[in-house]
């Protein structure tokens, strides 16, 4: 299971409320494009494929393609960062009010990952065939690469602050590169997102199936609990959008979420206490010696995530500070992705 977002909520307002910074991540919030698998021995090009070829497709490829939607995000959240610091337009200013180095944070925070593309391409000719996203792929190749090398020397002048000593002049010079840059990476990098993002949601309604029809609860329940996470962030972050500081939340969709979650987390505690059902956990029943640790660790992640996300729905109820308990929802979350990839895929 995947998650993108680099940034707490808490650093996010603190840039709203301070008009300084829309930080990396502070438009996308959720835990990934859906709470995808990562397994190795499971997957699927359709929706239509069959269960036996479901069970024998390689996930490796899709886990690549998604690896790159997700540095789309994080690319797209310093572009946002970007742009509200240096007007969007192509002669380099600053915005009025801004400093350029309201920036050095943001960008001494980014690391690119060459590999992540390489490693997409290596798969574009494999099986399953995903004909849109192998397409798509290809024509994102260069100006993806051709944004991260810029994005990677803005990064390098404002971690070195450089950009104190020549006057801003090397400034004006990769933006020009990066304004250049923006057009034809968003021409190619959003069709790709969303063409991957419909995959997604194909293969992971086809894994909970899956896991459904063969019995193995502790899986099911536990993706089901963290995609309706996932969702719970979502609706969050899309009454944040527009905000200027914190808002109170709309509670109506977080109750039906949360009511979905809980009885998912009921179904999970469940099964962790049945023993048939901690049998059919093939890391946990395969290795003895470890098994209960495993267990043990697992079951504590997932009474961290209930007891950080009721604290969470309080502080929101309550119309009181939750952007503290919202961060350690998501870090109790993120813990149990951890998990749940480590112990159960």
């Amino acid at each position: 299971m995947k998650q993108t977002r680099t940034k707490t909520l808490a650093l996010c307002l603190t840039a709203l409320l301070t008009a300084a910074l829309l930080l990396s991540g502070c438009t996308t919030g959720s835990f990934g494009s859906g709470s995808s698998a990562s397994s190795s021995s499971s997957g699927s090009s359709s929706g239509s494929q069959s269960d036996a070829s479901y069970e024998t497709t390689d996930f490796s490829k899709y886990n690549a393609y998604s690896d790159v939607a997700n540095d789309v995000y994080e690319m797209d959240g310093l572009l946002t960062a970007y742009f509200t610091v240096v007007q969007n337009q192509p002669e380099f200013a600053l915005v009025d009010g801004m400093d350029y180095g309201m920036l050095a944070d943001v960008f001494s925070d980014y690391m690119p990952v060459n590999y992540i593309m390489e490693s997409a391409l290596s798969y574009n000719d494999d099986e399953p065939a995903y004909p849109e996203q192998d397409s798509l792929l290809l024509a994102l190749e260069q100006p993806y690469t051709d944004l991260q090398d810029i994005l990677s020397d803005l990064s390098v002048y404002l971690t070195y602050e450089d950009y104190l000593e020549d006057n801003l002049a090397q400034a004006a010079q990769l933006h020009t590169k990066l304004y250049e840059a923006v057009g034809p990476f968003d021409e190619a990098a959003w069709p790709f997102v969303d063409a991957m993002n419909t995959l997604d949601e194909q293969t992971e309604q086809q894994e909970l199936d899956r896991l459904q029809a063969e019995g193995m609860n502790i899986a099911f329940y536990s993706r089901t609990m963290l995609n309706l996470c996932d969702e719970i962030d979502a609706e969050v972050w899309a009454q944040l959008e527009n905000a200027e500081t914190l808002p109170v939340l709309d509670m109506t969709n977080l109750e039906t979420l949360y009511t979905q979650y809980q009885e998912a987390y009921n179904g999970l505690i469940e099964a962790l206490n049945d023993p048939e059902q901690v049998e059919k956990v093939t890391n946990w029943s395969e290795d003895a010696y470890w098994s209960d640790t495993y267990h043990d660790n697992f079951t504590a992640a997932v009474d961290a995530l209930n007891t950080a996300i009721a604290a969470f729905m309080d502080s929101a109820r309550n119309q009181s500070d939750y952007s503290q308990s919202y961060d350690q929802f998501y870090a109790a979350s993120s813990e149990m992705i951890d998990q749940y990839n480590s112990s159960i895929v």
